[in-house]
């Protein structure tokens, strides 16, 4: 098996970072006519990256503590409230101001250096890209507060901060707006806080549940060779997979290994994926300099998803009074895990294998052969469009073959503050909550824009009548969402999306050799 250089791969590949639960997300752009002070600052900054390496078995030292870990392994040893992680993220504007030439640009994806938002032009006021998002309506860039089409929307990079409490995080933030400064500055809002500071904070809370009440970061792809990777495939050597060691959670049981376990190559640059091809293919062509800016990197893909809480709520208790008769909490909690496919604690809707171990938040499930109608799990819901598994294509075992090929890894968390169900209705600036949407991929084409266009906005997913994702920002034209039961299927017509796109942009993020390469 490849040997994957994780000690040049970006910390954020390989974990969410749970033990620095507080973020910040600060786009900038590089101050004209800095070029040398932006190279200084890139160069101190390759060396303060969270890195991926250094993770292997787990070891955690008593009593370790690290005022700056830089590997992730080093993270999960250290204790303190001084404890934090940084990552780097660039748009094609950031990396054009380093003035590489276009054998150099053209080496990274087209949609990467067209962006997620290009602006309409006459021949097409409606960009593909958007239509492809169904980035319309209310979800237009043209409304954006950052990344759409107003002069000043656009970004160079984006600084990923992570730390232990809020009070560090701000420590965090400030210390990183100072060191940058001689170089870059914060981009601000064209939107609904004009000319404010694009500052997105995230919290991972203790439950790990969003806005609408779901634990979110369930059924996230593994990297084969990855750490995870690696000790699950030595334990099940020593250890049957149904024994009580696998219900943490932390070990992947065979069935799972075989739905989750994904080519490094869909992540990392440079590696065999699921097609046995590498992006980029070195095979024909080196580089003179030595440089290699792709290698050991990613895409990822970030979106500012704003939820209205109220408007999810509203229709889970008109469909629990239409399915139940009444809308009471446990009618509640059933219709809106069928939206989802999960209930809110995570347990899917597909029922429990005679030989699963895991109490919660279970992926040992499939869904030809398990739940191939629909009547547990809806054919529409959010988790079914978001990872078919082996529900699309030809026959069971190519469609999850072909499912591996449009995997990402999510690395988003909620902003804003929880709304207490004691305050009613939601109003004005204290309703601005939502989800920091990031998704790393190697493939943006193949793997998000695929799942975003194909799957979660497609009104005929898995042979449906009519319906896009019930949690997503699309609405069409009679949508709607198609309950599976008998003897006849209820169809549900959806109101205006849940969900509003409120900013976004494509970034790489780049391997650690690859930011010093671009400060040299």
């Amino acid at each position: 098996m490849e040997k994957i250089e994780w000690s040049d791969v970006q910390g954020l590949l390989l974990s969410g970072y749970p033990q620095l639960p507080f973020s910040a997300y600060l786009a900038w752009r590089f101050r004209p006519g800095r070029r040398d002070a932006a190279r200084r600052w890139l160069a101190d900054l390759a060396e303060r990256l969270m890195r991926a390496d250094g993770v292997q078995g787990e070891v955690r030292i008593a009593g370790a503590t690290s005022t700056a870990p830089t590997n992730i392994r080093a993270l999960k040893a250290a204790s303190g409230s001084d404890l934090r992680a940084i990552n780097l993220a660039l748009t094609a504007s950031g990396l054009r101001k380093f003035d590489l030439d276009e054998g150099w640009l053209s080496e990274f994806s087209l949609e990467f250096l067209e962006g997620m938002a290009p602006k309409p032009t006459a021949a097409t006021q409606v960009p593909r890209r958007s239509n492809l998002l169904g980035d319309a309506g209310d979800s237009s860039p043209e409304l954006w507060d950052w990344g759409g089409w107003t002069e000043d929307d656009g970004v160079d990079g984006m600084l990923l901060l992570y730390a232990a409490d809020e009070q560090a995080l701000q420590a965090l933030v400030d210390a990183e707006i100072k060191a940058m400064d001689a170089a870059s500055e914060v981009a601000t809002s064209a939107g609904r806080d004009n000319g404010g500071p694009i500052i997105l904070k995230g919290r991972l809370y203790d439950d790990r549940k969003e806005h609408f009440g779901f634990t979110d970061g369930i059924s996230q792809p593994t990297i084969e060779g990855s750490p995870m990777a690696q000790r699950s495939k030595e334990k099940l050597k020593r250890r049957s997979a149904a024994t009580k060691e696998n219900d943490d959670g932390k070990v992947l049981t065979a069935k799972e290994q075989r739905i989750s376990l994904v080519k490094p190559g869909e992540f990392v640059l440079g590696y065999v994926n699921e097609r046995r091809e590498r992006i980029p293919d070195r095979s024909a062509k080196g580089h003179a300099n030595g440089r290699d800016l792709l290698r050991n990197g990613t895409y990822m893909v970030f979106r500012q998803l704003e939820q209205d809480v109220d408007a999810f709520e509203d229709f889970v208790s008109l469909l629990a009074k239409r399915l139940h008769g009444e809308a009471d909490p446990v009618t509640e909690e059933q219709v809106a895990a069928r939206l989802v496919g999960r209930h809110k604690n995570g347990e899917p809707l597909v029922p429990r294998a005679e030989n699963s171990t895991k109490k919660t938040e279970r992926n040992d499930f499939l869904y030809s052969h398990e739940d191939g109608s629909g009547l547990a799990c809806p054919i529409g819901a959010h988790i079914r469009r978001a990872n078919p598994r082996d529900a699309i294509g030809p026959d069971p075992d190519t469609a999850l073959r072909l499912s591996k090929m449009h995997r990402i890894i999510r690395r988003g968390r909620p902003y804003g503050a929880r709304r207490d169900p004691k305050e009613g209705k939601s109003s004005g600036n204290g309703s601005r909550r939502g989800i920091a949407f990031i998704a790393l991929n190697a493939d943006i084409a193949g793997q998000f824009e695929m799942i975003q266009h194909s799957w979660l906005n497609n009104a005929h997913f898995g042979g449906l009548y009519a319906g896009t994702d019930p949690i997503g920002h699309v609405a069409q034209a009679g949508d709607e969402f198609a309950v599976q039961q008998r003897p006849a299927n209820l169809h549900i017509e959806r109101p205006r999306p849940f969900v509003t796109v409120r900013g976004g942009a494509y970034f790489f993020l780049p391997g650690i050799n690859a930011v010093r390469a671009l400060a040299d």
